[in-house]
């Protein structure tokens, strides 16, 4: 069920989340900070909410994406972010052993993906001005990544904004109208900035959202194009010069997932980090 932008917002039971998240409450605090060149860090915490936003300009030369080799599965994110040199990192796809739906890491495809409705996929490779990105329907090609430029992809389910639009699925996959911990991903248009968002929950006062209230808080930072990453205790984000991990992981230590998203800024390769929990 795909429905114009905003539509979704008369749907009572999403309406405080959605406006707390956008920051339409008098009571949101937002922290931000600047931890690398071409990337900006939100912390946005309001009464049930508690969000990171990295938003990580493409276009300014210094930022590359990688993500997770085949054979280096099952890593935390802190120790994914160590061995492929990213200051910052995030969980990537849902997971059964493989990837749910398509996934290339460092050029290299993850042959034993299954598919499973997994086909909202992002795949970033280096460009003339910057690094390249999309966001596209990877239906049938759990095996295949249909740019020549790709260097990276992860996928995820459901998609959440397409071309500017809210997308809906009424068969409700993987939770997706129930609360929890949050990672998603969006490109704003033309694909000139990244944008993570990392949301907590499962703790006292704080049970996460849906993944539908996710999409104003990525519209506020101009995503057109978004998708949900797995969940839950997998939720996590990780910033080298902010001390790592930044928010709050339900299983309150890291956990091993099966693959990653990150961002190497090449400015400041070389930097120390701290040292893997």
């Amino acid at each position: 069920m795909h429905l114009e932008h905003g539509a979704w917002a008369s749907r009572g039971r999403w309406l405080l989340a959605a406006l707390l998240l956008a920051g339409a409450s008098a009571e949101a605090l937002d922290r931000v900070t600047f931890p690398y060149p071409c990337v900006e860090h939100i912390h946005r915490v309001a009464p049930g909410v508690d969000a990171h936003v990295v938003v990580a300009d493409l276009a300014c030369g210094q930022v590359e994406v990688t993500s997770t080799r085949p054979r280096d599965r099952s890593s935390t994110v802190g120790t994914f972010a160590h061995e492929y040199g990213a200051q910052i990192a995030i969980n990537a796809n849902f997971y059964e052993g493989s990837t749910c739906g398509l996934a290339l890491g460092e050029r290299t495809l993850w042959r034993d993906a299954y598919d499973r409705g997994c086909v909202a996929s992002a795949a970033f490779g280096p460009g003339p001005a910057g690094t390249l990105a999309r966001v596209f329907d990877s239906t049938g090609r759990v095996r295949e990544v249909p740019f020549p430029w790709a260097w990276s992809a992860v996928t995820g389910r459901p998609r959440l904004l397409w071309g500017g639009h809210t997308w809906f699925d009424e068969d409700e996959p993987n939770g997706m109208y129930r609360t929890h911990p949050r990672t998603a991903l969006g490109l704003t248009q033309g694909g000139a900035s990244l944008v993570l968002l990392v949301i907590d929950g499962r703790r006292a006062g704080l049970p996460g959202v849906t993944s539908v209230e996710m999409i104003p808080l990525l519209e506020e930072f101009g995503v057109t194009d978004a998708l949900n990453l797995d969940g839950g205790g997998s939720s996590e984000l990780w910033i080298a010069s902010e001390g790592g991990v930044v928010n709050r992981p339900s299983d309150r230590h890291e956990r091993r997932v099966v693959n990653h998203l990150g961002l190497r800024i090449t400015s400041a390769l070389g930097q120390p980090q701290p040292p893997v929990p």
